[in-house]
Parts: C-alpha cells; structure tokens; sequence
C-alpha cells in the first residue's frame, strides 16, 4: 500500500539501524519509521519524491499505527482462497445473522457448544448471545453471513470465560484461531491474562485452538472440563486492520465448541 501511494518503485522493511535516513539519494530515496525499531525504505528511480507525496505517506503510516491500536476494531483476515472474513464486535443488528449461522451448525457442533441437545437457539438467548453481560462477543463474517463467534466474559475472580462456534462449512480452517487470539488481545488490552474455558471431556478442539493461538493450557485439577488458558510472558495477539491466518451467556452456556 505504501508503494501505492507514493507510485514507488520499490519499499522495503528493514531494522530502523539499517536505514540510514541520511541518506536521501538526490530525493529519490525516502525513509519512514514504523512500530518498534523498523522503518520502510522507498525507493523511486524515474523522480524525486515530492514534499506533498512525504507529507502523504507519513499520514497513512500514522492511520495505520492507529488502526493497529484499535482493537474494537474490525479486523481483515488474509486468506489463501482470497475470502474476505472480517473479525468484528457484535452488535443487536447481528441478531438474525447469530441465529442464522445456529441453523447451519450440525447438532454435534452445537451440542460441543451448549452441552445440550438443541437444534436451534431460542430467539430471547440471541440478544445475550451478542451483549452478553459482562462481556463482549466476536463474529466472524463472511460477505453477509456470521459463519462464526466467540464471548469473552468477565469472571469475578479476575479471569474471563471464552467459548466459541464456528459453523461446520468453515471448521478446520483457522477462523477458531484468529477467533481466540483476538479475544485473547481484547483480554489482554482490559488487564486479564488468564482465561477459562469450558469442553466436553472428549473435545480437545479448544486445546488445540489455544496452542495454535499461543496459549498455554492446563486442565483444572478438580475438573477435567475446566481449561485454563494462559497467556505467556511473551503474549501473541491479533491487532490491526489485517492478520494473517498462520497455519455465550448462563442461559445459553459458555462453554466451549469446535474450532
């Protein structure tokens, strides 16, 4: 994007000790700090950067910072099939949209998820579903259609409680993952660092999705269907405007379904 915008004919990212902004090239050669010790080097043979082009760039580098910050946020997944799934907040507009996606689910899913046999939600959990109290809720979106969600719920002992569903269509595609580690972020950016979930004890789809999303898991000793979900001295969260994809309430329960 940056090349982009200052019609350049290369831009790359180096450690901020490798690039020199001394060195300007007769204007050909443009340098521009970005995050913890990096910057972008553009490069443009063909003219010299303009004041106003300068002026430009920093301005999107600054937006984009920002957006980085932002973790209420919605957030562009890159894919390798090019689908457009946006991680977003939900809100009462998603009502027919949560209850949409409950009837696509197959009932094993449903069943990891509420650990009762339902085949559809009924219509007064889907509100608490979106605003649970306490909490938040996440979607992921495709085009028009929620093909999946998390909560993340505030516990009175400091910790959170996280669930998640993902439609059966979509399952085993790291839409779980980006689900988590950006709950997890959102966790973090309120002062908690340790969440619980809670699975079947024949699910380990959420162990699996907490390691994937670089969290440290240990079953409760007390009770095998309690994880514990700890973020590490060095937390691995999902921030900004794009990520990569690297590899509910009481009455509804919050308990953990597949990836």
């Amino acid at each position: 994007m940056l090349r982009t915008v200052l019609s350049a004919d290369l831009v790359t990212l180096v450690p901020i000790c490798e690039a020199n902004p001394g060195r300007t090239e007769g204007g050909h050669r443009a340098v521009f700090p970005f995050g913890d010790g990096q910057a972008f080097v553009a490069r443009r043979r063909w003219v010299a950067f303009a004041e106003p082009e300068l002026a430009q760039a920093s301005a999107f580098l600054e937006l984009l910072a920002a957006a980085e910050q932002n973790l209420a946020g919605p957030v562009l997944l890159d894919r390798p099939d090019g689908a457009a799934v946006v991680l977003r907040v939900g809100t009462p507009r998603d009502t027919d949209a949560i209850g949409a996606v409950h009837l696509r689910c197959s009932a094993k899913t449903l069943f990891n998820r509420y650990h009762t046999g339902l085949r559809s939600v009924p219509r007064k959990w889907l509100h608490r579903l979106l605003m649970p109290p306490r909490g938040t809720s996440l979607l992921a979106v495709c085009g028009h259609d929620v093909i999946g969600f998390g909560q993340l719920i505030s516990q009175l002992d400091g910790t959170a409680e996280v669930s998640l569903l993902v439609e059966d269509a979509w399952q085993g595609q790291g839409i779980g993952t980006a689900l988590l580690a950006r709950l997890v972020a959102l966790a973090e950016a309120g002062g908690t660092t340790e969440l619980t979930a809670v699975r079947l004890p024949s699910n380990d789809a959420m162990v699996r999705t907490a390691v994937r999303a670089g969290l440290q898991v240990e079953t409760s000793p007390d009770d095998s269907t309690v994880l514990r979900l700890v973020v590490p001295g060095t937390s691995r969260t999902v921030s900004g405007s794009r990520t990569s994809l690297c590899p509910a309430p009481r009455a509804a329960p919050a308990s953990s379904g597949r990836e």
